[in-house]
């Protein structure tokens, strides 16, 4: 077994490295203390193929595999968790477009994220239903021409910036899961609203509650099949989650490297942090998770690549890779002190924006539950 990148994927990362280093590290800050969207960044990401990565060409992407889409999330958020997140995240709306979209939906707007016009947005949560998504309250009415939606979503990703969002709703209430179906909603039709949430972290990753009122949504914007949102997202979960385990990776990365650098550096009674074995068992340890996370998410990309997705292990990924970006930062800031606390520091940064990995996209205990059901056999491979 090779436990190496190919050449092509070493070409990538190191592209990557060099364009988060120059792009991203220098502005984080200023994107941070503004709570601004990152689209300048964003957009150069675009034009170099680094978003929605996974994309066909012929729709502007990149068409690289979910590993190397990895390295991208990765590499962004080692350079800075807020911004390198921010742009990691504005192709969420595309998977389900890209797998179950019809043609005319891939080429009017998968273009539109690739080639840096706008993030894309995908709304499953809702203020009583979040990890249930069954227990959805939003619905769509069948109407002449298309579709009436009704109800409202909170923690979208890219809510209130993105020009086009997937939105879930019941077409079948009394069908639970089975009568949920996906949606192109676009920000200009009449009746809908977003407003931005304020948040602990992730200052400049936008984040929004929708509502929905008597939205009409044409016929040609169903994606997919009619009520079969549920088995959609499945699969878009599978991807999705190893995503943000990529993220967090990177996160737990950053954090690492900034207090290793920096117990290298600052002196305690006479020598450098390192030097100190409390000091030194805490990287040590930090060091070790992160190679151990890293190929957890390797591997669970790898089998997205090879056609066999397995639940429990995109599950674990997200579920390991989340809860070591939080100790690692935690750690981190214990490592700088005082400073750590201090608003000039990145790992103060990091710190808060590592949080939101064990939550969002299906909490740890979801994910503790899906590895569960995949063991017990409920979950089928």
């Amino acid at each position: 077994m090779n436990f190496e990148l190919d050449e092509d994927r070493k070409l990538l990362q190191s592209a990557v490295r060099e364009f988060a280093e120059n792009e991203i590290i220098p502005n984080a800050k200023i994107y941070e203390e503004r709570g601004e969207y990152p689209w300048e960044i964003f957009r150069k990401a675009a034009k170099l193929g680094y978003v929605a990565p996974d994309i066909p060409e012929e729709y502007g992407g990149s068409n690289l595999d979910i590993l190397s889409c990895v390295i991208i999330a990765e590499e962004f958020c080692r350079a800075d968790s807020s911004v390198g997140s921010a742009v990691a995240t504005a192709g969420l709306g595309c998977p389900m477009v890209k797998y179950f979209g019809r043609e005319e939906q891939k080429e009017k707007y998968l273009p539109m994220v690739t080639k840096g016009k706008t993030p894309s947005a995908i709304a499953i949560t809702e203020p009583d239903a979040g990890s249930d998504v069954s227990a959805m309250k939003t619905k769509a009415e069948k109407v002449s021409g298309g579709w009436v939606l009704n109800g409202s979503k909170t923690f979208i990703t890219n809510g209130s910036i993105s020009e086009w969002l997937v939105v879930l709703a019941k077409t079948n209430p009394e069908a639970g899961y089975r009568g949920i179906s996906a949606f192109i909603v676009e920000k200009g039709f009449e009746g809908f609203e977003a407003r931005q949430i304020k948040k602990m972290g992730l200052h400049c990753h936008d984040t929004a509650e929708i509502f929905l009122k008597n939205v009409f949504v044409p016929e040609e914007n169903l994606v997919g099949a009619e009520n079969m949102g549920f088995y959609q997202l499945m699969r878009f979960f599978n991807e999705s989650r190893v995503g943000v385990a990529a993220a967090q990776l990177g996160i737990a990365e950053g954090a690492y490297e900034r207090a290793l650098e920096y117990a290298k550096q600052r002196k305690a009674f006479g020598k450098p942090l390192i030097e100190h074995q409390a000091i030194a068992f805490k990287l040590a340890d930090m060091f070790t998770a992160i190679e151990t996370a890293r190929l957890l998410v390797y591997k669970a990309a790898w089998l997205i690549d090879q056609g066999a997705p397995n639940p429990a292990i995109s599950s674990a990924a997200k579920l390991y890779a989340s809860e070591v970006a939080v100790k690692v930062c935690y750690d981190a800031v214990q490592i700088f002190g005082g400073y750590g606390y201090s608003k000039e520091s990145d790992v103060e940064r990091f710190f808060r924006d590592a949080r939101a990995g064990t939550i969002y996209e299906g909490t740890s205990e979801i994910q503790r539950l899906i590895i569960a059901r995949v063991l017990s056999g409920k979950i089928k491979l």
